[in-house]
Formats: C-alpha cells, structure tokens, sequence
C-alpha cells in the first residue's frame, strides 16, 4: 500500500480506441500537391468541358468555308464550408497532475502527456469528423444550396439513382446532368454473388472498369486528361470484400500465398485497384426502400463505390488548413484554456463519369 501505481506503458503512450478501422482521407490526399488542395479565393471553381462542338469536316480544293467560334465551356462554382474544434484545459486540470516535490523534469513529463492526451482527443476527433462526412448521406440544402454548411459527401457525386440525383437534388455543383449526359457517373448492377454466373460481382466489374477508362489518342496528349488509374480505390463496406474474396476462392483451386495453406486475401484488388473496406458503409443508410442500409434496402447486397481521387478531393482554403487559434480565456471563465482549430474546405468532384458504381439489381440476395 506504500508503493504508487505505475503505469503499464511510457508516459506519453495511450492507447487510441476511438479511432477508426480505416480512413479513406489518406487516399484522397495521398500523392496530391499543395497547389491541387490548397486554394485561396471567395470560392471554389473550376471549368469543365462536356462537347468539343465538333467543326471537323472534309472538303474540296477550293472550296468556300463557313467559320464558327464554339464556345463549349461551362463552370461551377461552390462555397467553402466551415468545421471547428478545440482542446480546452482548466488550471485545476493541470496543477493537480503535478505532484508536491517533483522534479524539474518530472515535472515537465506530467505536462507533456497531459498536452498529448488533449492533442490526440482534439486530433482524433477532427479526423473522424472530416472521415464521417465521405459517407454523410446526401442533402440538397446542407450541401448543394448556397446557404448550407455541409461539405458534399461521396454519395452526393456517386450513387445509383437516376442520373446520379439523390432525392432533393436537381444539380450538382449547379451543374443539371438532365442537360449534361456527361455529368453522370457511371453505373452497373449485378444481379449474382455466385462464381459461375455471368451477371455476378467479377463479370459486372469488368464492364464497369472499362467505362471509368478514359485513354487519350496517341497525339496531342498535352490536351487530355491523364489516364492514370493510380488514384482509383474501391471503396466498399465490411461486406464488399468478404464476397469478393469469395469468389476469389471459389475461383481457383488453391490459394495464392507461399504455403498454399492460408486462404486470406490480405488486400484484395481488381486490375490492380485496391478493393478499400470504408467503416462508414457499414452503417451509412441512404439506399432506398427497407431500413435503408446495404443490405436492408429494397435492393439488397454490397454497393462498389470506384472512386477516382484525381477528380473526387478535397480543397482546403490557403489560410485555413487545420489552422490553430492562440490560446484564449474568456473573462467568465478565467481558469479555463480553449485551443479552437478551424478548417475551411469542401469535398468536390471534377469527373462525374470517371467515378463508377456497382449495385445490386435487386435479384433476391444470398450473403
């Protein structure tokens, strides 16, 4: 009873269970250069062109010509969002983690791992946030009106509705993909999780893959966007990659590590693309119909979201990136210290038809 507790781990060491499985963050801002998320300006914009207006044509020697000037370009623009938080502090808070009689050093140790406990809650609690809000469930006035204070989400962009609309919505980005064909994503359903079956998951991610290919032509290239598929993931929920490794299995007849004993497939790709397991899906319930989630919904089983982080990312404003405040008090709480850290930033998408989804058809669904 004279001895004091002593801690299992180092003092700086706690462990973190509020995080997540996985974060889809890091893929959209992996390999992205400061310029291509960092903006400054009133807004977000950006120029798009849906039809060259083609003035190609053959002709004879010498024959007269009527001129045109195309102008084929359309804009959208968006508005910043805005998100905070904060680490707060009371006098008391720290004192009392201070010892009588400690050392200097001892001393400085206490305040360290206080400091880095508030740090990993505040940062943590951001992260999750911004991780939250990939798989928010679409509203027409939180995110696409003016006035609203949502920044949009993945489905928002990519869903299975009629011409990639969630309910409510008419234009994305002010953009009416009724007037622009190329202003939706790419969709395909399955209608199979069985491995003989030519509507199954496999077959049905082959014709989907080569609708979000884009090659450019051989010459002029300067002139079309790369065909780079190196930001693409699939993003699925729990039991997206469960059925596909599956099949996978059920594909061969033995298994594709050294020992030929271990049937996991530790990240399960097609062409290459990682097939990515987004803890949100596994709750989010914006399908339509049942309760709405995946796999309760009137068309029931895993969706495959293939999401191109080249032209799917987010945009963070130059003077506000993660930016923290000073420390401050407020006189009516005097003992009180609050660090606020403030983002402004949105989630745009640049390609509608470069991003892709797979869905179920509605076939009666067998996990």
């Amino acid at each position: 009873t004279a001895t004091g507790p002593s801690f299992l781990t180092s003092a700086e060491e706690v462990v973190n269970e509020a995080c997540k499985n996985n974060y889809l963050l890091r893929r959209f801002l992996r390999g992205q250069g400061p310029s291509e998320t960092v903006q400054g300006g009133s807004s977000i914009k950006d120029t798009i062109m849906f039809d060259e207006e083609s003035t190609f044509q053959y002709y004879e020697p010498n024959q007269t010509f009527t001129w045109e000037n195309p102008q084929v370009v359309e804009n959208w623009e968006i508005q910043w969002r805005f998100c905070v938080d904060h680490m707060a502090y009371t006098d008391a808070e720290v004192e009392l983690n201070v010892g009588t009689g400690m050392s200097r050093a001892a001393r400085h140790t206490a305040y360290k791992r206080l400091k880095r406990i508030k740090e990993q809650r505040l940062w943590t609690s951001i992260l999750n946030g911004m991780e939250d809000a990939l798989f928010s469930i679409p509203s027409n006035g939180a995110m696409e009106a003016t006035t609203g204070t949502k920044p949009y989400s993945i489905p928002a962009f990519l869903n299975e509705e009629t011409n990639g609309l969630y309910s409510g919505f008419s234009t994305v980005q002010g953009l009416a993909p009724a007037t622009y064909s190329k202003w939706v994503p790419q969709q395909k359903t399955y209608g199979s999780t069985d491995v003989d079956n030519a509507d199954n998951i496999i077959s049905k991610m082959d014709e989907l893959f080569l609708d979000v290919q884009f090659t450019p032509p051989p010459s002029h290239q300067e002139y079309f966007d790369d065909p780079s598929l190196n930001a693409m993931f699939i993003a699925c929920s729990k039991a997206g990659p469960r059925i596909y490794t599956q099949l996978l299995r059920s594909s061969q007849d033995t298994f594709v590590t050294a020992s030929r004993q271990d049937p996991a497939y530790q990240s399960p790709k097609y062409a290459g693309i990682d097939l990515v397991h987004a803890p949100k899906l596994d709750e989010y319930a914006g399908y339509t119909g049942g309760d709405n989630t995946e796999l309760g919904a009137t068309k029931q089983g895993p969706r495959y979201y293939f999401i191109n982080g080249n032209y799917m990312k987010f945009v963070f404003h130059t003077t506000r990136y993660m930016y923290q405040h000073p420390a401050m008090r407020h006189p009516n709480q005097p003992f009180t210290t609050i660090v606020p850290v403030d983002s402004w930033y949105n989630f745009v998408c640049r390609s509608r038809q470069r991003q892709g989804i797979l869905s179920p058809d509605g076939t009666p669904y067998t996990a």
